[in-house]
């Protein structure tokens, strides 16, 4: 199973997505060169049900389609030019299919996948399992019932529960106290080797509570290196950002 060997770990948000366009194949290499401790990225299914590597439903903020990701075929979403918005010299940039982020990565940097669909767990878990990498992959965007399933389909592999939902509503109506101890049950439960967490969303208390817990906490999106040395002292262990550079100059 994949094992922290620095913390805080930097990981780059969709790959380094400060100065690449996100998702592709240049902010993964960009974040490789860099020496971050992992990559992270998105992962939806096509109208073919292929996983493939975007972070919106729809296709319109990066691109001129006006469609879903999941109207179109792999064939079709691979026509798509998604680099040129960030500048005529990043044009060409093609979205990736989950096995193409798979092969780039192997051996190379572990990578998180942030699974924007629950339709995706399964077909994610079989290509991570057919690659024989559950042991540099940590699976997010997992609510714990999401997580259970995982758990299900492979047992070894890293998956971390998003609490940020659970944590707005709780934050709001009651207690970081009462939101810890459901997280902390929902852990036990599913099985989960972490919390991932907005920075914005979670009270810091929250943070120093979990990791007293020892619950880790994986944190994002913080392109504030002030910031981050905040949750670093919190104890959080791992950093998610646009700007792995900045955090690693400040860390």
């Amino acid at each position: 199973m994949y094992q922290i060997t620095r913390t805080p770990q930097i990981v780059a948000h969709r790959g380094f997505s400060g100065r690449y366009p996100e998702n592709t194949r240049a902010a993964i290499e960009g974040a490789i060169a860099l020496g971050v401790d992992m990559v992270e990225v998105d992962v939806r299914l096509s109208r073919d049900q292929a996983p493939v590597i975007f972070h919106d439903a729809r296709l319109g903020h990066i691109t001129t389609c006006p469609h879903r990701v999941d109207a179109l075929t792999v064939d079709e979403l691979k026509t798509l030019d998604i680099g040129r918005w960030r500048g005529t010299h990043f044009r060409n940039e093609r979205i990736l299919t989950l096995t193409e982020a798979l092969d780039l990565v192997y051996k190379r940097i572990p990578i998180n996948l942030d699974i924007k669909t629950p339709a995706a767990l399964a077909p994610v878990v079989a290509a991570v399992q057919e690659r024989k990498m559950v042991d540099s992959v940590v699976l997010s965007g997992c609510s714990w019932t999401q997580a259970r399933r995982v758990r299900q389909l492979e047992p070894h592999l890293h998956v971390l529960m998003n609490v940020d939902s659970l944590l707005g509503t709780f934050l709001r109506l009651c207690s970081a106290r009462l939101a810890l101890w459901i997280s902390h049950l929902q852990v036990r439960v599913a099985q989960v080797a972490g919390l991932n967490v907005g920075h914005r969303v979670a009270a810091d208390h929250f943070i120093r509570s979990a990791t007293a817990r020892n619950l880790p906490v994986w944190t994002w999106t913080v392109d504030d290196p002030t910031r981050a040395l905040q949750l670093v002292r919190l104890g959080a262990i791992s950093i998610t950002s646009n700007w792995p550079d900045r955090i690693l100059a400040a860390l």
